[in-house]
């Protein structure tokens, strides 16, 4: 997919991405206004800024606090009510202990800001190791700051990007500590990778498994392309988190390592729409409220093999950063409750794929782009449904069922995700085999 970021596309004009780097303050201020009537919006109609009012930062809140108060984390619920459910390791807890002790105004102020940030953050790495105007060790453009300002600005408004938000989720936060350890892949020709930087790669992952266990497939992802340092490195740290949760907390996590972590019920209905996994695709389509183990496994290890050996194939072709962001989507695809917000690497992947673009394709690939981010966008579904929380809130998927067409928007992000798997299988098929190994991720194919 060769070309320069700057390259004017087949019909003579600039490129995607230069279009935006020329008009940041444009998008920013309208992505801006847009927020600021929805956040009217919401607060007129329900009282809240936004939708749910940063419900999963209570319950990080809840868990901190039960933590401090020598609370069981996993016995019982948690909250004013007693209903909630934490469902990460006690790890998690001990990180979000500062939620417990900042005011809960001063928490909810920051959630906006601090995504902003997490996300920008995210998009300049895309931006850096995809070979665009960041590039280490190319031409920086004078629209680089601006084409972060400009992505940024959109991405915002993906349904899994905004639902992050609104819930004050930390999701943003995992994406930006594997992708700040693996975006790159190994250094490359004219590249500085410092000693402490190649001793630390992997303990990104392994901190992002111990917040969360789905992050562990990275470390497989790890094993198939062959870098076993970063592995152990990565497993390592994960067993460190959990060791620290244990002299912690003991009880909690032996009662999380006993086989709490494998309840999937205490995540939430399996069946409902808003969880947009293999799971919740098998108990929509069978009827079974919460599939046995057995069957769930029996479309996820299918679904990890495809995923991750395509993943690994595409690393193997000199493009480490496709890489991970396939297996972020796989690790999205095969949980066994992945809210729709949980597909957050969608926005890396955006950005990878307009930076990408061949000029003879870029029409078409530009289409698809845009008709992928109406079908993702955040379309505020829930002031037609009443702002019900047991329905999905955002997002195509939040449509009722009709005709039968809920087998399709009901399962859009596993039927988005099968899509980039089969153009990537497709695109392999066509390019040229090249070697991986320590190819510099900005390689062109």
């Amino acid at each position: 997919m060769s070309r320069h970021p700057d390259t004017a596309g087949a019909g003579g004009g600039p490129a995607l991405d230069t279009v935006l780097s020329r008009r940041p303050a444009l998008v920013a201020g309208l992505s801006a206004a847009l927020f600021a009537v929805l956040a009217w919006l919401h607060w007129r109609e329900t009282g809240y800024v936004v939708m749910s009012g940063f419900f999963d930062l209570s319950v990080y809140r809840a868990g901190a606090q039960a933590l401090l108060d020598g609370v069981p984390l996993y016995q019982g619920g948690l909250g004013p009510d007693g209903t909630w459910s934490f469902t990460y390791p006690p790890f998690a807890a001990l990180v979000f202990l500062p939620l417990a002790v900042a005011p809960v105004a001063v928490a909810q102020a920051l959630v906006l800001p601090a995504g902003v940030v997490l996300l920008a953050a995210s998009v300049h790495l895309t931006l850096r190791h995809a070979g665009g105007p960041l590039a280490t060790g190319g031409r920086r453009t004078a629209g680089g700051a601006g084409l972060v300002v400009a992505f940024t600005a959109l991405l915002l408004w993906l349904e899994p990007v905004s639902w992050t938000l609104y819930l004050g989720q930390v999701n943003l936060l995992l994406m930006l500590l594997v992708l700040a350890d693996l975006a790159g892949g190994r250094a490359g020709p004219g590249e500085r990778d410092g000693r402490w930087r190649r001793r630390l790669r992997g303990v990104g992952v392994g901190v992002a498994t111990g917040i969360k266990l789905t992050p562990a497939l990275f470390i497989v992802h790890l094993l198939l392309t062959r870098r076993y340092r970063e592995a152990a490195t990565a497993t390592g740290t994960a067993a460190a988190t959990a060791l620290i949760g244990l002299v912690a907390a003991p009880g909690d996590s032996l009662d999380y390592w006993g086989g709490t972590f494998l309840r999937s019920e205490r995540l939430g209905e399996v069946a409902s729409p808003m969880n947009q996994s293999m799971n919740g695709l098998l108990a929509r389509a069978t009827g079974i409220a919460d599939p046995p183990l057995v069957l769930w496994l029996a479309v996820a290890v299918p679904t990890v093999m495809l995923g991750l050996g395509l993943a690994a194939m595409v690393h193997r072709r000199g493009l480490p950063l496709l890489g991970v962001l396939l297996c972020g989507l796989t690790t999205a695809a095969v949980s066994p409750v992945s809210w729709s917000h949980h597909w957050v690497w969608f926005a890396p992947l955006a950005v990878y794929a307009v930076v990408r673009l061949r000029p003879g394709a870029r029409g078409r690939v530009a289409l698809a782009l845009g008709c992928t981010f109406l079908l993702v966008f955040a379309w505020p579904l829930h002031f037609l449904t009443g702002h019900r929380m047991d329905a999905p809130p955002l997002g195509l998927v939040a449509l009722p069922p009709r005709y039968g067409l809920e087998v399709l928007y009901g399962n859009l992000y596993l039927l988005l995700f099968a899509a980039v798997l089969a153009a990537t299988a497709a695109a392999l098929r066509a390019a040229p085999a090249r070697t991986a190994a320590g190819s510099h991720s900005g390689t062109k194919t």
